[in-house]
């Protein structure tokens, strides 16, 4: 209905950012927000705390992400793809519930986890190609995703 709510302190605040004049109707929603005060800022509490869990692990994440790896693990490893986005799936369940702020934490860092082994795995360069705008790998020699079969042996002899 155009209102943010959040925490300032043990206050509940509300500030409404809509375009528009506000709704009547918000009036029965501020009620009611009113009248379960208690329960609202532990709930705001809880997602704050969520928040911050989340922004922590993604700021760990960010430090070694490159770019394009879930695009290649996708098409390379859709197994450990799909592992991703089934944690992602849990973890956002898990936000929406916005209940259990240990069992976020430990969907988070399983999420994190799944996260560094695909980043590592195109990083890895002990067998698995690393390749970044269509160059070959020298360290295996191998072609990239993009390059096809073949290709080796055109471009470094026969191998």
């Amino acid at each position: 209905m155009g209102y943010k709510v959040f925490l300032h302190g043990d206050k509940i605040r509300l500030k409404f950012e809509g375009k528009d004049d506000p709704q009547k109707e918000a009036s029965t929603i501020i009620n009611e927000i009113k009248g379960n005060k208690a329960i609202v800022i532990e709930y705001l509490k809880t997602m704050n705390e969520m928040e911050a869990i989340f922004k922590d692990k993604v700021n760990e994440i960010v430090q070694l992400y490159r770019e394009d790896t879930f695009s290649y693990i996708m098409i390379v490893f859709p197994r450990m793809y799909n592992k991703a986005q089934e944690l992602e799936q849990r973890m956002n369940k898990i936000w929406d519930e916005g209940k259990d702020t240990k069992t976020f934490q430990e969907a988070v860092n399983e999420w994190g986890e799944i996260h560094k082994k695909c980043i590592k795995v195109y990083c890895d360069k002990n067998g698995i190609d690393t390749v970044m705008d269509d160059v070959y790998n020298p360290s295996n020699g191998k072609p990239g995703p993009s390059q096809g079969l073949g290709k080796e042996a055109e471009e470094h002899g026969t191998l």
